[in-house]
């Protein structure tokens, strides 16, 4: 099983201290793989140039293949969040033959309405971040890390749904989670608010336009408060996609015992006993 961390993120995302969903899958039989893609944990920081192509035509490759090669399995199941389950249709996109068996993505989406989604801001910016190298996230949010989760501020609120993660959780989170993001990385997914949407850099593939060519049977899971991937989003996004997909929305109207946003699905008091046991269902249900 391949669990890919979202934009900025590492492995710690499935591998969190006290809360990991990676040891729950390993508990019940899973062989969890948690790669970095390049820039990320542990991978090599060279010159922050890549972009949306390099991990699609190289990294995931290599990272599938690795992953293969190292298990001794034909197939593998793919758990990605945010941007690691946007990267999930793209790849699925691109190759029809991929060795996917299934998918799970948590707070992923092709769909992004500048209405409602919270990144639609950077549209706006997109002119002053052209003159930026990097956005030095990472950097901003270790520094903020001891400060976070002890009174309402939005850092904490943009990821977390009020009375769905512990304190001293959120504050662990943005210590150990985030990292510099490249802006050649941002200028190609600022491409999901143009005309045709999310593109491969030389504008020969638009992905929403060819959803239809995605087959991999894939759970879409949404969170009920997710301003980055919000639900109207994810279940837009399932109605383009090929293929068996199904939806489930986290959240006080789906009977959750709290509401969701982007980071409680993975990490968030209630997941382990709401989240994480579809996850495993849909993965049984899939076997390689």
């Amino acid at each position: 099983m391949l669990l890919l961390h979202g934009l900025a993120a590492n492995h710690h995302s499935f591998n969190f201290p006290g809360r990991s969903l990676a040891e729950w899958l390993a508990a019940r039989g899973f062989d969890c793989y948690l790669p970095n893609l390049r820039g990320h944990g542990d991978s090599e920081r060279r010159a922050f140039d890549w972009d949306l192509d390099d991990y699609l035509e190289a990294d995931l490759p290599a990272i599938v293949d690795a992953v293969l090669k190292t298990s001794g399995q034909e197939q593998l199941h793919w758990v990605g969040h945010s941007m690691g389950g946007m990267l999930l249709f793209c790849y699925g996109i691109l190759n029809s033959k991929a060795p996917i068996a299934s998918g799970v993505t948590m707070g992923s989406t092709l769909d992004y309405d500048q209405e409602s989604n919270a990144f639609a801001t950077l549209a706006s910016l997109r002119p002053l971040l052209d003159y930026l190298p990097v956005v030095p996230y990472g950097t901003v949010t270790h520094l903020l890390a001891p400060l976070l989760g002890r009174i309402a501020d939005p850092l904490t609120a943009f990821n977390f749904a009020h009375g769905n993660i512990e304190p001293e959780m959120a504050r662990r989170a943005y210590a150990l989670g985030f990292h510099t993001i490249p802006m050649s990385l941002l200028r190609n997914l600022a491409s999901v608010f143009e005309p045709g949407g999310l593109r491969k850099r030389d504008g020969t593939v638009h992905f929403v336009e060819q959803a239809g060519k995605y087959t991999i049977p894939t759970l879409l899971q949404a969170a009920s408060l997710d301003s980055q991937a919000p639900v109207a989003s994810v279940e837009k996004t399932a109605s383009m996609l090929g293929g068996t997909v199904e939806t489930a929305v986290f959240g006080r109207l789906q009977n959750c015992e709290t509401d969701y946003k982007h980071w409680d699905l993975l990490i968030g008091r209630s997941a382990p006993d709401e989240v994480w046991p579809r996850i495993a269902a849909w993965l049984e249900a899939h076997p390689l």
